[in-house]
């Protein structure tokens, strides 16, 4: 079995999966089971399809149709011994609430973990969760008319910081954590891991583009191919000051000369931001005329 898909089936079980022991009718004892559903307009979701694969055991069902909704499917594992398999193949990469929820559908206390995830792995399982809960998307730009911001976002339910979010920033060492919100339809407060800067919005698309599926692949490319088309950005709002020609007290730059602001105590790196030279010699000058009457007293 390729430890690279079921890390992924992990994080995409970890996303959007669920399982317990149920009730059926007609018998005693409740019954493990174990589900994955996801929705799609054009037929039977690839990604489940792919977990099916991963994992080797289960049934894809579906659709079911609602008036107003989008066709649903579900991967589906019934028996007590699919359930086992399922759990026991993707255990190594799976998060602590699946795992827990798992050991309740069979009545088993979870094993500890028996080892560390690699970095191909760690990104596998990341790929698997964006698959199940990820989105990338571009609005408006507030202040640039024609251009748009990016934005990758996660979310996931819990009573606290779920940790499968945690996870997910540790791998791709970017964005932040926001929440709790409420969410209509939601039974559990929703929190997000997101990112906006550009840097960070493709830094993460090609850390995952390797391990996602088609459909979100090309979603996150989308936006790549909009950054792109777009160019760069100045820093800042023209409105508020970037690129001007003169100071606040009226000195033009080009004639009175700009330098890197660099402070004299020394150990700091050197600031971004500009300086006028003739606003520093008057700020030096009025320094020295101060601290020689204060000298005189």
């Amino acid at each position: 079995m390729d430890r690279h898909e079921l890390a992924w089936a992990a994080g995409f079980f970890d996303g959007e999966g669920w399982a317990n022991a149920i009730a059926h009718e007609g018998r005693q004892t409740r019954q493990p089971h174990a589900q994955i559903n996801q929705s799609d307009d054009s037929g039977v979701p690839l990604v489940l399809e792919r977990f099916r694969s991963a994992v080797g055991r289960g049934r894809i069902g579906g659709p079911e149709r609602r008036e107003g909704r989008i066709d649903r499917y579900g991967w589906i594992v019934s028996s007590r011994s699919d359930v086992a398999d399922v759990w026991r193949r993707i255990d190594p990469w799976l998060g602590t609430v699946k795992r827990a929820a798992f050991g309740a559908a069979l009545g088993e206390r979870p094993a500890a973990q028996p080892w560390q995830p690699t970095h191909a792995e760690q990104l596998s399982w990341a790929g698997g969760l964006y698959d199940g809960e990820g989105s990338a998307s571009v609005t408006s730009h507030r202040t640039h008319e024609g251009h748009f911001s990016p934005e990758i976002s996660l979310t996931q339910s819990g009573t606290a910081v779920p940790e499968v979010l945690e996870r997910f920033r540790k791998v791709v060492d970017r964005g932040h954590i926001d929440g709790p919100y409420s969410q209509e339809g939601a039974t559990l407060p929703v929190f997000r891991w997101k990112t906006g800067a550009i840097t960070d919005v493709e830094q993460t698309i090609y850390m995952l583009s390797p391990w996602i599926g088609p459909v979100k692949r090309e979603q996150a490319r989308r936006v790549l191919r909009v950054l792109v088309g777009q160019g760069r950005l100045p820093r800042g709002n023209i409105a508020w000051g970037n690129r001007k020609t003169h100071c606040v007290h009226g000195h033009e730059y080009a004639t009175a000369r700009i330098r890197a602001f660099v402070p004299r105590a020394g150990g700091a790196q050197p600031r971004e931001n500009q300086r006028c030279l003739v606003c520093l010699r008057d700020f030096a000058r009025a320094q020295r005329q101060r601290n020689h009457t204060i000298g005189r007293r």
